[in-house]
C-alpha cells in the first residue's frame, strides 16, 4: 500500500484546509519542529481509514478544533496492488464517506464494508480505542511513544500470520481438539486452584479452610487440657510453698542470731569511737613536728642565699669596671669616624649638585629640540586631518543596504505595472472627415488618439458607433497600480536623497572607497603622531594637538651645553662610594658603643639586682630565726617528734581494738534476716491468695469436660485432613497434565515460531550481535538471550525495547507483505532514545525496509536525520 497524498480540513489544529502530496513508493521522511501537526495528520489517517463516518464518540468529537463548530474532514489518495484509490470522510456534521476507485465508486455504509475488505480490518467498537480490529495497518502505523511498548500483534494479524507461518512449517500439532483438551483440564484445575498463583479456590480452598479451622480447635482443646491439668499442678506447688514460708517465719534461730548482731553493734561503735579519737591526736601531733622541721630547713635555705648574694655583688662590681672601660674607648674612636663621614658626604653633595645643574642644562636643549619636532609634525598633521574630514563626509553619504535592496523591489515593482499597464490598453488612433462630430462614451470629444482601458463607445456623426473591449477587464485597477508603484519609488527615492537605485548603488561604491581610503589615512595619521618622551609628549593626534596648542607662539632657541656629562657623573659615583665606605666604618664604631653601653647598662643592674637580693635575704633569716636561734629551734623539733610517737603508739593500740568488729557486715546481715522476713510475709499474703484463686479455677473448668473436647477435636481434625487430601490429589494431578500440555505446546510454538524468529533474527543480529529472541503464544516478543543470560524485554532500557518493537514490526511486516496484505510502515518521532551508533543502524534498516514497503517517518529532529537518504516532505 502507498499513501500519494493526505488532505485535511477543521481537523484538530488544522481549520485552514492542509494538503500534503509528494509521497513515494520507497522511505519518506517528514521533518517539522514540535506542534506543527505531524501527530495529527497520523491521527487524521487512522480517523479516515478505522473510525466509521456516523461515530458520534468522544474521540470524534475531539477530531473538532477547540471553540468551534464545524465538520471534520479527511481525504487520502492511495495505491494498493497498483490501482489507485481515494478516499474521502466527514464527520459530525452532515457525515458522509466516498471510495472511488477502478471497481468505481461507493458511499455509506457500502464504501466502509468495501474499504474494511480492501485493507483487511473489521469494524471496530467506534471509540478507536480497539486495536485488535485494525488489521495490518494498525500494527504498523505507530504513534508517539507507542513504539516503546514491546506488544503482541492484534487478533487479525496473528490470524494472518499464523496462515502464513502453517504454509511453511504444517499444521500447529492438536489444532481444535488440543485446545479443547487443554480447555477442558484447565476448567477443571481453575476449580480447585486459580491458573496464574496455583493459589487453592472452590472445593479445595474450602476444604482447606476445614482443615485449619479443625487444626485450629485441636489446639485450642489440647491448650484448655494442658491448662486444666497445669492448674491441678499449680495448686499443689501452691499449698507445698505456703507450708514452707510458714515454718520459716516461725524459726527461733534466726531470732537468737538477730539479739546476737545487736549486741555487737553496740560493742563496734564504741571501738570505733575510741580508734578515730586516737587518729585525730596523732594528726595534729604530726603536723607540729612537720612545722618544726620545715622550720630548720627554712633556717638552712636563707642561711645560704645571704653567702650566695655576698659573692654575686662581688662579682657585679667588677664586671661594672670593665664595662665602663670599653665604653669610654669606643666613644673616642665613634667620635672621629663621625667626622670623616661628614667630609665624604659634603664632598659627594657638591658633585651631585654639578651633575643636577648638568643634566637641567641637557633638558632644557631636548626639550627646546622637541618642541620644534612638535610644531613641524602637527603642521603635517593639518594636511592629513583635512583629507580625513572630507573622506569622512564621504563615508557618511552610505546608503542603508536594506533601505537599497527595497528601492530595487520598488523599481521592480513599478517596472511590473508598467509592463502590465501597457499589455492591457488599447490605442485607438481616430480621424474623422471635417465637420463630423465624435463622441466617446456620450462625451464630444476631438482627440487624435486615446489609450483604452475599459470597455468605450465612439460614436461617428450619424454613421453609427464602435465599442471597443480591451483584452482585460481590470485596466483601471493596472492603471492604479501603476500610479500607486511610481508613487511608492518616488517616495523611497526621495527619503534616500537619491534619483535611482544605480545612482544609490554608485554612490554606496563611493562610501566604501572613501572608508578604505579613510582607514589606511588614519594608520598614517598613527604613524605621523609616535609620541616623545624628551618632552613628555604622549603618542596620538590629540596628545599633538594639545601640546603645540599650550606652546603658544613663543619658542625658546636650543643651545647645546658645553658639560661633560660622564665625567661629571664619574665623579659623583666616585664620591658615593667614598661616602658609602665612610658610612660603614662609623657605623661599625656606632655598633662597637652601643654594645659596650648594653654590657654597662646590664653590669650596673646585676649589681642592683645582687644589692637587693643580700638585702632581702638578710630580712627572710632575720624573720626564719624570729625571737630565738638555732638551739631553740632544735630543741622543739625534737620535742614534736617524741610527742607524735607516742600518739602513733596509742592510735596502733586503738585501731587493733576496733579491728576486732566488721560493724558494716554486722549491719549487713541484721538487713538481710529483716529483709527475709519481710518477703516471706509478703510471699504468705501472695501464696494464699493463688490457692483461693486456683481452687475457684479448677471448680469452673471441671465441669466443661477438657478431655471430652479434646477427642471429639481431634477425630475432626482427621476427617477435615483425609478430605483435603483428597483434593490436593486431583489438583496436582490436574497441574501435572496441564505442564505436560503447556510442554507440548510450546514445543509445537517453538517449532512454529521459527519462521518468524528467523526473520526477526536478521534485524536484531545486526543490531545485538550474538542475539537470540524468544516469543510467546501470542507471538509477542517476551525476551532477549545474550551471552547465555535470559532477559525479560520489561527489563531492558527503553531505548533497546523501541528499537526490538520496530524490528519485530519489520519483521511481521515481512511476512504479511509475502502474503499479500496492504503494509505501509508510518513512525511517529521514533528512535527518540538511541545512542548515535544504534540510530545509524537503525536508519540504515528503515531504508532497506522501505526498498520493500512504503516507510514514513515523522520527526522533529533534523540532525538525527539528516544523513539519511530519503524523499523530505516540507508542510505547507
Amino acid at each position: 500500500m502507498i499513501i500519494r497524498s493526505l488532505e485535511v480540513s477543521n481537523f484538530r489544529k488544522f481549520r485552514d484546509p492542509l494538503r500534503v502530496d509528494g509521497f513515494t513508493d520507497g522511505l519518506n521522511i517528514v521533518v517539522e519542529p514540535n506542534e506543527t501537526g505531524k501527530s495529527t495528520l497520523l491521527e487524521a489517517l487512522r480517523a479516515a481509514f478505522f473510525i466509521r463516518y456516523s461515530a458520534k464518540t468522544e474521540l470524534v468529537r475531539s477530531y473538532v478544533p477547540i471553540g468551534d463548530d464545524v465538520a471534520p474532514r479527511v481525504s487520502v489518495g492511495f495505491d494498493l496492488k497498483g490501482q489507485q484509490w481515494t478516499l474521502d470522510k466527514q464527520f459530525i456534521k452532515a457525515p458522509s464517506v466516498r471510495l472511488v476507485g477502478p471497481s468505481g465508486r461507493r458511499e455509506s455504509e457500502a464504501a466502509e464494508e468495501a474499504l474494511q475488505e480492501l485493507l483487511g480490518f473489521e469494524r471496530g467498537n467506534n471509540r478507536g480505542t480497539d486495536p485488535e480490529t485494525r488489521g495490518p495497518l494498525g500494527m504498523l502505523w505507530v504513534e508517539q511513544t507507542k513504539a516503546l511498548e514491546v506488544e503482541s500483534p492484534n487478533r487479525i494479524v496473528r490470524d494472518s500470520v499464523r496462515g502464513v507461518l502453517e504454509a511453511e512449517v504444517g499444521a500447529v500439532t492438536g489444532g481444535r481438539r488440543f485446545d479443547a483438551i487443554r480447555a477442558s483440564v484447565d476448567a477443571a484445575y481453575a476449580a480447585l486452584r486459580t491458573l496464574t498463583t496455583g493459589k487453592s479456590r472452590g472445593e479445595l480452598a474450602a476444604s482447606e479452610a476445614r482443615v485449619a479451622a479443625a487444626n485450629t480447635a485441636c489446639h485450642e482443646a489440647e491448650g484448655a487440657f494442658r491448662d486444666y491439668e497445669q492448674l491441678l499442678s499449680d495448686l499443689d506447688n501452691a499449698k507445698a510453698r505456703l507450708r514452707i514460708v510458714e515454718r520459716d517465719l516461725l524459726d527461733p534461730e534466726t531470732v537468737e542470731e538477730r539479739r546476737e548482731l545487736e549486741a555487737d553493734v553496740k560493742l563496734a561503735e564504741t571501738a570505733s569511737l575510741r580508734s578515730s579519737a586516737a587518729e585525730a591526736q596523732h594528726g595534729r601531733s604530726d603536723e607540729l613536728a612537720k612545722a618544726a622541721a620545715a622550720r630548720i630547713e627554712r633556717l638552712d635555705e636563707a642561711e645560704a642565699r645571704v653567702e650566695k648574694a655576698d659573692e654575686e655583688i662581688v662579682a657585679s662590681q667588677s664586671k661594672k669596671a670593665d664595662a665602663q672601660a670599653a665604653v669610654n674607648e669606643a666613644s673616642v674612636d665613634e667620635r672621629a669616624r663621625r667626622s670623616s663621614l661628614e667630609a665624604a658626604r659634603k664632598v659627594r653633595e657638591d658633585a651631585e649638585a654639578a651633575l643636577t645643574a648638568a643634566r637641567d642644562r641637557a633638558r632644557d636643549f631636548a626639550a627646546a629640540a622637541g618642541a620644534r619636532r612638535a610644531v613641524d609634525a602637527r603642521r603635517a598633521l593639518g594636511e592629513l586631518e583635512e583629507r580625513e574630514r572630507m573622506l569622512a563626509g564621504d563615508v557618511a553619504l552610505a546608503l542603508d543596504r536594506k533601505a537599497l535592496d527595497e528601492i530595487a523591489q520598488l523599481e521592480r515593482e513599478e517596472m511590473a505595472a508598467l509592463a502590465r499597464f501597457e499589455a492591457g490598453i488599447v490605442r485607438v488612433d481616430l480621424k474623422t472627415a471635417y465637420g463630423t462630430q465624435l463622441r466617446i462614451n456620450g462625451v464630444v470629444s476631438e482627440v487624435e488618439s486615446i489609450d483604452v482601458l475599459t470597455p468605450t463607445r465612439f460614436e461617428i456623426g450619424d454613421a453609427g458607433s464602435i465599442t471597443v473591449h480591451p483584452p482585460q477587464a481590470t485596466g483601471r485597477s493596472m492603471e492604479v497600480d501603476l500610479s500607486a508603484a511610481r508613487a511608492r519609488l518616488a517616495t523611497g527615492l526621495r527619503s534616500l536623497d537619491i534619483l535611482s537605485h544605480a545612482a544609490g548603488v554608485a554612490r554606496n561604491e563611493r562610501a566604501a572607497s572613501a572608508e578604505r581610503e579613510l582607514k589606511a589615512l588614519r594608520s598614517q595619521i598613527a604613524v605621523a603622531c609616535p609620541g616623545d618622551l624628551a618632552i613628555n609628549l604622549a603618542p596620538g593626534a590629540d596628545a599633538l594637538r594639545a601640546f603645540v596648542a599650550g606652546l603658544g607662539g613663543n619658542l625658546a632657541e636650543a643651545v647645546a651645553p658645553a658639560d661633560d656629562l660622564p665625567v661629571i657623573e664619574a665623579e659623583v659615583s666616585e664620591a658615593r662610594l667614598k661616602e658609602v665606605s665612610a658610612a660603614a666604618t662609623h657605623e661599625d664604631s656606632r655598633a662597637v658603643l652601643s654594645k659596650a653601653e648594653n654590657l654597662l647598662a646590664t653590669a650596673a643592674a646585676n649589681l642592683m639586682s645582687a644589692t637587693r637580693e643580700l638585702d632581702t635575704a638578710a630580712e627572710n633569716l632575720r624573720t626564719v630565726l624570729g625571737n630565738g636561734d638555732r638551739a631553740t629551734l632544735q630543741a622543739a623539733l625534737h620535742e614534736a617528734q617524741r610527742d607524735r610517737a607516742a600518739k602513733l603508739e596509742a592510735l596502733e593500740q586503738a585501731r587493733e581494738g576496733a579491728s576486732a568488729f566488721d560493724l558494716a557486715a554486722i549491719r549487713r546481715r541484721m538487713e538481710n534476716i529483716d529483709r527475709a522476713a519481710s518477703r516471706a510475709g509478703e510471699e504468705r499474703l501472695e501464696l494464699t491468695r493463688m490457692i483461693a484463686t486456683l481452687e475457684a479455677t479448677i471448680a469452673r473448668e471441671g465441669q466443661s469436660g477438657p478431655a471430652g473436647r479434646l477427642a471429639e477435636a481431634r477425630e475432626e481434625e482427621v476427617a477435615a485432613t483425609a478430605a483435603c487430601d483428597r483434593l490436593r490429589l486431583e489438583a496436582d494431578t490436574l497441574e501435572t497434565l496441564r505442564k505436560a500440555l503447556t510442554d507440548a505446546a510450546n514445543e509445537a510454538s517453538r517449532t512454529f515460531l521459527a519462521p518468524v524468529t528467523r526473520r526477526a533474527a536478521r534485524y536484531v543480529g545486526r543490531l545485538l550481535p550474538g542475539c537470540d529472541l524468544s516469543f510467546d503464544d501470542g507471538l509477542s516478543l517476551a525476551g532477549v538471550t545474550r551471552a547465555g543470560i535470559d532477559e525479560n524485554c520489561v527489563d531492558l532500557s527503553r531505548g533497546t525495547q523501541e528499537q526490538l518493537a520496530i524490528l519485530t514490526r519489520l519483521a511481521f511486516a515481512d511476512l504479511l507483505l509475502e502474503d499479500g496484505a496492504p503494509i505501509s510502515l508510518i513512525l511517529d518521532d521514533p528512535l527518540v532514545y538511541s545512542d548515535d551508533a544504534r540510530l545509524e543502524t537503525m536508519t540504515d534498516i528503515l531504508q532497506e525496509a522501505s526498498q520493500r514497503m512504503q516507510v514514513i517517518l515523522l520527526t522533529c529532529r533534523s540532525k538525527a536525520f539528516r544523513h539519511v537518504d530519503g524523499n523530505r516532505i516540507t508542510l505547507p
